[in-house]
């Protein structure tokens, strides 16, 4: 053997020659490695608590058991077979792994183990088997295949040779490296196989490039493997050890497997295999110091951690991140990290930093360790089931005075001077600008007021003739009558669809690197824009899209309404199928409190969060709602299909080319698809009626309706998906309301039925203060999507609680909460400046003039349609592909949203990138956006057309086109100053046609790029 931990070959062997010593004879000196075994002893190394860092007999941390059918500990009859339990799947699983203490790159290993593979009974014959013990460099996922270039020693069905239709033992480097040996597997029976893995070349960084196996040695057999395998390419150096079963392996096939040996000799693994098993208690060796009295823990636990402990963990946000002055915290409740389990002592965290050897790793840091009778105490605290005071040390009550966690009470209306306002919205702002001594702003002149309320409401201005129609009607219920007008509109569906879009970060494509196109998430677009349309009520719609696929009787409406959890975005790239979910799921979770329950529930992915009152167990009994399904394409009962030929018009012809491409990597047709949607479902909780259809992605997750019934939450330590820790069950953050023993009939329905319910505290001030930012730019809480204790406070506190009430109130109408801020005064006012005003209240927080701010991108594009008369109306549809637009012309919202592929208007103005939820649009000003006005083809053509549009009906008189074009652009008459301006201009050319038009073009050019067409007057 060669020496371990040595320099270079070359420079150890210079030195040695300069002592006349060889480098040979000093590897002849050298000590074996020591042997790295397990006999898999439940107490111990199979637990899946042991820190990943503990190191325990050349082993690294516990096992690794697969979260899609982990292996199980079942020491059933007979006893003489192995304890640990590993079943089949019907594809590729690692159900155990484990990781060595150091890499070996030694010429020589010899691995063992023993194992019974007891097939499915009932299967037909030939029943081909798998099974397989893989050593690598790299751990890799539960689906991981191990096998390019990896060893493995197994059985398997031959696919050629002597043996071929038949389950042999074979060793392999890769599915076209493999020898098949004549031993055929017999069912139920022991084996015992020591396989020898060596470098023919010999060197540190040279490959693994033969196996020998033995199966069922005797000791006479040392020099006679019944297989061998050579000059092979393989990896030079091992890390990890692990079990795999593959497609071949059914769900019935069980097979049992232990004592694990990695030695460097043949005489080790045998003797290690034909031993006998020793008993647990043999594994852990005794303390010098045993405590055999009862342990009191005021007496004798309380004064040590005191003054050893609490200084660094104790207190609600401890600088270590781990509490040792709650007895719940020492069993992880709140982190998923035990530091203690009540009676057992073995393998404990907190023993082990506690009695560690490191310097860098032994608490207390500072200071001397704790002596031995002390450790012998705390030993026995645990093993007598960690004894706590209550009293001395409570456990804390998960409560918080937050205000936005209080519950939503309707406080009463001010009034002035004993007079009511007839809007309850302008009653209380007044009586907080009366007590600042601020004036609010006159009336906004009639024109102002109908281009801000449809430009604001619908995202359309009004055309000549609605504002003349308004103009015409003196009655003063003539603008209330307006605002029920336009909110009847299907355009003003549209127009708050596209904020709650904003927040789902809806797009039609997978995003991250292919982004690869999802062709009828178009479908989850239309639901929002129809249920804004409806005014369905605001819990309605909630349920609906947090558990559609579980609501009864099956709708198609509630199936495509929950495109709002399948709205996350997965990467096609990720290989690392445990990783690939768990990403997707963590994403569904954040957006979900962020847009519903407006939290940073994200910072407690890893640890408790450092503000708000919310624990890592809460994030993870969250993410238990959603991680028993799974999201793809669900086929509809009742819903038409396109024409499959129609799909390619929905996306660029690359985009679509590359899907299509894709596609048949995986041996999937579109064009035979039936009628589905983007969307989520659970095989588990959702219909049976539904069905679940093939996901083109270049490595899409894997879907199997076994895996996502057995699927149980744990909170991952660390947010490691790697380290689970306690199992939790569906709950919200405590501090939030009681969570119910049984949540029925379904925990997501119980969710959607907690979220609308009238004793929550967060959901209806969320959904009225999203409303009234759509309308005023900011809203009451101006961190919208953040209302813990570091968001903002709200301006009008008692006026968003109000609001709150009065939509729970009038059966969650959005609507009705609309048609009071458009119908107040504070929204009717102008935008006129008032210098007092503004020394008092700079920021116009009190609203005590119209806040102005600039068109959403949407917008800017759909009125230049309205100014030409181009727009397209249609309401809902598919999406309307880049090369499409000029055909079609319909509003912005129904263009195509791949991500990587968005519209450009939105990408100059702002538009959100739906990579995450977006609360509020930032307003940028850049040079680029006023040369996109000017020069973008698609404007430049708008206003080419206009020009020709306004010179048919007014001919040469230059008065009536500039009327017409300030009539048609501004919604409003020009100026004289603007007139004599704009006579100069058009007057400034030759007398000729072409000259005419191309002047007139470009004073309407000039006005669509004008401060007052892209803001909200």
């Amino acid at each position: 053997m060669k020496l371990l931990n040595s320099p270079p070959r070359i420079l150890l062997s210079c030195l040695m020659g300069l002592f006349g010593v060889t480098l040979a004879s000093v590897e002849s000196l050298a000590d074996p490695f020591p042997v790295v075994s397990d006999r898999f002893v439940p107490s111990t190394e199979f637990s899946v608590e042991i820190p990943g860092t503990q190191l325990i007999d050349g082993w690294q941390g516990g096992w690794k058991l697969s979260n899609f059918s982990p292996a199980a500990y079942d020491p059933a009859p007979p006893t003489d077979w192995p304890p640990v339990v590993i079943h089949g799947t019907g594809q590729r699983n690692n159900p155990l792994r484990r990781q060595l203490s150091r890499v070996y790159s030694e010429d020589e290993l010899f691995v063992g183990f023993r194992f019974v593979y007891q097939p499915n009974p009932l299967a037909a014959e030939p029943d081909p088997e798998f099974f397989v013990l893989w050593l690598d460099r790299t751990e890799g996922s539960d689906h991981a295949v191990h096998n390019a270039a990896i060893p493995n020693i197994g059985i398997h069905q031959a696919d050629r040779g002597a043996s071929k239709g038949r389950n042999v033992f074979m060793l392999r480097f890769g599915s076209g490296q493999t020898a098949w040996s004549q031993h055929e597997l017999e069912p139920g029976k022991t084996y015992r196989l020591i396989a020898r893995l060596s470098k023919e070349v010999p060197g540190e960084r040279n490959d693994y490039s033969q196996m020998e196996l033995w199966i069922n040695p005797e000791p006479e057999s040392r020099e006679l493997p019944n297989l061998k395998i050579n000059r092979q390419a393989g990896i030079h150096q091992i890390h990890w050890v692990g079990f795999a079963t593959g497609a071949k392996t059914e769900v019935e096939d069980q097979i049992r497997v232990g004592d694990l040996v990695l030695s460097s000799s043949w005489d080790e693994a045998y003797e290690f295999l034909y031993a006998a098993r020793p008993a647990a208690s043999e594994k852990q060796g005794k303390p010098k110091f045993a405590w055999k009295e009862t342990v009191d823990f005021k007496r004798d636990i309380y004064p040590l951690l005191l003054e050893n402990c609490f200084e660094c963990h104790a207190g609600e946000f401890p600088d270590s991140g781990y509490r040792l002055d709650v007895r719940s915290e020492l069993l992880g409740h709140s982190t998923g990290h035990a530091l203690a389990i009540p009676g057992d002592s073995r393998n404990n965290p907190l023993l082990h930093v506690l009695t560690s050897n490191s310097d860098s790793e032994r608490m207390p840091p500072d200071g001397d360790p704790l002596s031995e009778k002390q450790i012998a105490l705390i030993r026995a605290w645990i093993e007598q089931g960690l004894d706590w005071d209550d009293k001395l040390l409570p456990e804390p009550r998960i409560e918080s005075e937050h205000w936005a966690f209080q519950r939503v009470e309707r406080p009463e209306v001010p009034q002035m001077d004993g007079t009511a306002h007839p809007n309850p919205i302008d009653a209380f702002l007044a009586a907080r600008q009366h007590a600042l001594g601020l004036t609010p702003s006159e009336k906004a002149d009639r024109r102002t007021q109908i281009r801000r309320l449809y430009l604001n409401a619908i995202g359309l201005p009004p055309t000549e003739e609605e504002t003349e129609e308004f103009l015409q009607d003196q009655s003063p219920e003539a603008y209330a009558r307006l605002v029920d007008n336009v909110l009847a509109s299907p355009h003003a569906g549209e127009r708050t669809a596209r904020m709650w879009l904003d927040l789902v970060r809806w797009g039609e494509s997978e995003g991250h690197q292919h982004d690869i196109p999802r062709p009828f998430a178009w479908r989850y677009r239309d639901y929002v824009i129809n249920s804004f349309n409806s005014d369905k009520p605001y819990d309605q719609f909630l349920q609906e899209q947090l558990a559609g696929d579980e609501l009864q009787p099956t709708t198609d409406e509630a199936v495509i309404a929950t495109g709002f959890l399948a709205a996350a975005r997965i990467s096609g790239n990720q290989m690392d199928k445990d990783l690939q979910r768990t990403d997707v799921l963590f994403d569904i979770v954040d957006n979900t409190a962020s847009a519903l329950l407006g939290l940073t529930m994200e910072c407690a992915q890893c640890h408790n969060h450092k503000f708000e009152p919310i624990t890592q167990r809460d994030y993870y009994r969250f993410y238990a709602f959603f991680s028993r399904g799974q999201m793809g394409n669900i086929r509809l009962l009742n819903t038409e299909n396109p024409a499959a030929q129609e799909i390619q018009q929905w996306f660029t012809k690359n985009s679509y080319k590359f899907y299509l491409s894709e596609a048949k990597k995986l041996k999937i047709d579109p064009a035979e698809y039936p009628a589905h949607t983007w969307g989520y479902y659970s095989p588990v909780t959702g219909s049976q009626e539904l069905e679940y259809l093939p996901v083109v992605n270049r490595s899409p997750l894997p879907y199997s309706p076994e895996f996502l019934k057995r699927v149980e939450t744990h909170i991952l330590i660390r947010g490691d998906v790697r380290s689970p820790g306690l199992r939790v069950e569906p709950g919200w953050p405590a501090v939030l309301g009681t969570i119910p023993s049984e949540l029925t009939p379904t925990p997501r329905q119980a969710l959607a039925q907690w979220l609308g319910s009238r004793d929550n505290p967060l959901v209806a001030r969320i959904w009225v203060n999203r409303i009234w930012q759509m309308y005023f730019g900011r809203g009451i809480v101006a961190t919208s999507s953040d209302f813990g204790t570091h968001g903002s406070l709200p301006s009008h506190p008692e006026l968003l609680d109000w609001l709150a009430v009065e939509l729970m109130e009038n059966s969650w109408s959005t609507r009705h909460i609309q048609r009071l801020i458009l119908t107040s005064s504070v929204y009717r006012q102008s935008a006129t400046f008032n210098a007092e005003n503004y020394a008092i209240d700079p920021e116009n927080v009190q609203l005590w003039r119209w806040p102005q701010h600039r068109l959403q991108a949407e917008a800017i594009r759909d009125s230049l349609l309205v100014v030409t008369g181009e727009l397209n109306r249609q309401v809902g549809g598919p999406s309307v592909a880049p090369h499409q637009d000029e055909q079609q012309l319909r509003r912005t919202i129904y263009l195509s949203q791949r991500r990587s592929e968005l519209p450009d208007v939105m990408r100059m103005f702002d538009g959100p990138e739906a990579l995450r939820s977006c609360s509020r649009r930032e307003t940028s000003t850049v040079a680029l956006q006023p040369l996109y006005l000017l020069n973008n083809p698609f404007v430049v053509k708008r206003a080419t057309l206009l020009a020709s549009q306004i010179r048919d009906k007014a001919r040469d008189d230059h008065r009536l086109q500039i009327k017409l074009a300030f009539s048609r652009i501004l919604g409003r008459s020009p100026t004289e100053s603007e007139i004599k301006r704009s006579l100069a201009m058009l007057e400034s050319h030759e007398a000729d046609e072409e000259s005419e038009r191309r002047t007139l073009t470009q004073l309407l050019h000039s006005l669509m790029n004008l401060n007052e067409f892209v803001y909200l007057p």
